[in-house]
């Protein structure tokens, strides 16, 4: 009698998945902070999934070109552009905020030495790593490359920024426990590990490299066509995969939810100005629209306030017909 029951218990289960097959997955909620999209000078925070819960932070000096916030930490770090009327086009600038102490200025890290900063990072400890591509001298030379401004330089009047890895580097991502620094270059994409300094290569055919939330896995864009979003292990074996996004525009910028669960990215319309977030789950593949209640239906980039958030309900109920490819 009690295996007949436990049977006809499974049959029933199997009935309810095949009458009702769509995934019932968490919807992604949790703060952010973004980029206002027509005040680039501005960076708001609001709730993921509600567009009018959106609030200013702090104003910088100059349009903001990219940030990055210390997940459960007190910094907000910012690149900045200044247009010039001088023999070069602009200038950038690294400005730090905290956000302890929201009624402080917020503080310039680098004074005008730089023509390209493309991209920036706060460690845990409270570290600062950017990206210098620059290609005139406007004070004195700097190497293309990775540079760091320690924490202890932050509270100073001038804070000094060393050369970490003389490199042609793009984007740069420090990994959530603090020991390495994965960025990209026109050759692939290489990590820096910050204690024994060593450089290692990842991949070719890859750009806008993020680390997951437990630093074991990268994610990335292919550089080459058809693009696709990929995966794979910075600990033990590759185990590469990739995950084909929503057809369309071209992705603009990549990043993790905060349990590691799904895959969140930007496209872009050039022909129909606008920018569509969506958000992949890595096991089903099964992609949803995010942040739909905000300006023009989403936003170019922006970035989880806190390492963790409440998902609701606990157990995922997922039907596997996703996109994702394994390669062997």
């Amino acid at each position: 009698m009690y295996f007949s029951y436990k049977k006809t218990l499974k049959t029933i289960c199997l009935g309810l998945i095949l009458l009702f097959p769509l995934t019932t997955f968490a919807e992604l909620t949790g703060e952010i902070v973004f980029r206002h999209p027509k005040e680039y000078k501005e960076l708001w925070i609001g709730n993921a999934d509600d567009g009018d819960s959106g609030r200013p932070i702090v104003k910088l000096p100059h349009d903001i070109t990219s940030f990055s916030i210390q997940k459960d930490g007190r910094y907000i770090v910012a690149v900045v552009q200044l247009t010039t009327e001088e023999l070069f086009e602009c200038l950038f600038d690294v400005y730090i905020y905290d956000r302890k102490n929201p009624n402080a200025e917020v503080k310039r890290l680098t004074q005008g030495d730089y023509t390209e900063i493309l991209d920036v990072d706060v460690s845990p400890d409270g570290d600062v790593v950017f990206t210098n591509h620059s290609f005139i001298i406007v004070k004195e030379m700097r190497k293309r490359g990775l540079y760091l401004i320690p924490n202890q330089e932050i509270e100073k009047k001038n804070p000094i920024a060393k050369l970490l890895q003389e490199e042609n580097a793009y984007q740069v991502d420090w990994s959530p426990d603090g020991k390495r620094i994965v960025y990209s270059t026109d050759s692939g994409i290489f990590l820096f590990n910050n204690i024994t300094k060593q450089v290692s290569f990842i991949i070719k055919d890859g750009d806008f490299p993020v680390f997951s939330p437990n630093s074991k896995e990268l994610a990335f864009l292919t550089r080459t066509k058809p693009y696709r979003l990929g995966i794979l292990s910075v600990v033990g074996p590759r185990n590469l995969r990739y995950i084909e996004p929503e057809e369309g525009s071209s992705v603009e910028y990549l990043t993790w939810s905060t349990d590691g669960q799904y895959l969140v990215y930007t496209l872009y319309n050039e022909q129909d100005p606008a920018n569509t977030n969506f958000a992949v789950h890595i096991e089903s593949g099964q992609t949803e629209q995010i942040l739909k209640t905000y300006a023009n239906g989403g936003l170019p980039k922006f970035e989880w306030v806190s390492s963790a958030y409440s998902i609701d309900p606990a157990e995922l109920l997922t039907t596997v017909w996703g996109k994702i490819k394994q390669k062997k």
